[in-house]
């Protein structure tokens, strides 16, 4: 999960600036490529879920990690290769940086943020039933420090050679290390290991044990005729969209209020220090209570996170904006680990997971975009806290009916 980083948007974030000295792009020409290489990968997950069900996490996660590492030599490499391209076809270096560049952020994208995390949280997620919830709040304990602490580290990686030679790095490091790993480590399930589910664990019984998984597994074609399964995807589509806007452009946004880039990316550490604990606290309670209730949690804290970015800046808007980002980003990992296996089974959870995964990266690839394009337009922030609170609003007050009324005896 943490060597995803560089495919996450808190990893290519510290190189947005980079980016757009070096290869004579604008912000906006960054943002455009990114989103269309985010939407393309989008449109693959569904398949590389379903690849997973078929073939396991030691294959479909050491792929992933294999090749991302390969798009991150090619990008350390896109200043060479924007001037070498250029010189050959006599295309304009403008546009050829631009194609390199959509190119490229559909690789890391795929197979960073997509694939390799979509592997290493399901298969989790297999390996565990009635104390899933508690797994998922240990393995969240260090993604979450390592997710909000990452910037920092790859900016001081940048800081000691280069930020061509940091991703040469981080590339060689995957291809050399973490797929041996990944290859030695990864088991797809307990079955296939011949052991049983939480062999040796005390199991939980009552409300928390028979809620732990549905009765049936389901079918991805069987989750998508379920109203619920579509409000879901719909709040973790708005947060990878809006969260990704906001670290996309978290140093261009801080900079509009006067601050540097060490005390844009410094806001990571506080809000990663209540995402943990958010993290935690909701994927324990998600063993003992019914996934709604940490939905509206959820849905309430990208409200506030949108509120803050609306309002002046001051002591209110700094803590709206730690409280709002730090709990909405640690109950979305809660959301997207323990969600499916808990409301559709393990069976089918490649697809499933690859559906919804399609959906943030579509949300994702979106958000740095209308960010953008909402600065150019007015030439601030604000408005986009607007955009924020009305689209968790509408999400909230449509779902209500239904996850409500919900009779499942699940979750």
């Amino acid at each position: 999960m943490l060597f995803s980083i560089p495919g996450q948007t808190m990893g290519v974030s510290v190189y947005t600036d980079h980016l757009i000295a070096n290869l004579g792009l604008s912000r906006i020409d960054i943002s455009t490529a990114y989103m269309i290489g985010t939407l393309s990968s989008s449109l693959l997950m569904t398949r590389a879920g379903i690849f997973y069900d078929k073939f396991g996490a030691r294959v479909a996660a050491a792929g992933s990690a294999f090749f991302l590492g390969l798009f991150l030599i090619l990008l350390s490499r896109s200043l060479w290769l924007t001037e070498s391209i250029s010189s050959l076809t006599g295309l304009p270096e403008r546009g050829t940086a631009f194609a390199l560049m959509i190119f490229g952020f559909l690789g890391i994208r795929f197979f960073g943020q997509g694939v390799l995390t979509l592997v290493s949280r399901g298969m989790v997620m297999r390996w565990f039933e009635t104390h899933r919830g508690f797994a998922a709040a240990l393995m969240g304990i260090v993604t979450s420090f390592g997710f909000s602490y990452a910037p920092r580290v790859l900016q001081a990686l940048i800081d000691l050679s280069s930020w061509q030679r940091s991703w040469l790095v981080l590339g060689v490091v995957l291809v050399a290390a973490i797929v041996p790993f990944i290859l030695f480590i990864f088991r797809d399930s307990p079955e296939d290991c011949s052991v049983e589910m939480e062999e040796g664990v005390r199991l939980r019984t009552g409300i928390a044990g028979r809620e732990s998984s549905p009765v049936r597994n389901y079918t991805l074609e069987e989750a998508r005729k379920d109203p619920q399964l579509w409000f879901y995807m719909a709040i973790l589509f708005f947060w990878a969209l809006y969260n990704t806007a906001f670290t996309f452009h978290v140093t261009s946004i801080f900079g509009s209020l006067g601050m540097n880039t060490a005390e844009a990316v410094a806001i990571f550490l506080p809000i990663s220090v209540i995402s943990v604990f958010a993290r935690f606290g909701g994927s324990w309670a998600s063993d003992l209570i019914k996934m709604k209730y940490i939905f509206y949690i959820f849905t309430i804290s990208t409200f506030f996170a949108g509120l803050a970015i609306s309002l002046p800046w001051n002591g209110l808007s700094f803590f709206l904006l730690l409280a709002g980002m730090g709990v909405a980003n640690g109950l979305f990992g809660v959301i997207t680990s323990v969600t499916w296996p808990k409301l559709y089974g393990r069976e089918h959870l490649g697809a499933i997971s690859g559906m919804a995964m399609s959906f943030m990266v579509a949300g994702s690839a979106l958000g740095p975009w209308i960010f953008s394009f909402m600065e150019s337009l007015w030439g601030h922030y604000r408005y986009t806290g607007w955009f924020g609170m009305g689209f968790a609003l509408l999400i909230a007050l449509t779902s209500f009916p239904v996850l409500v009324k919900a009779e499942r005896t699940t979750p």
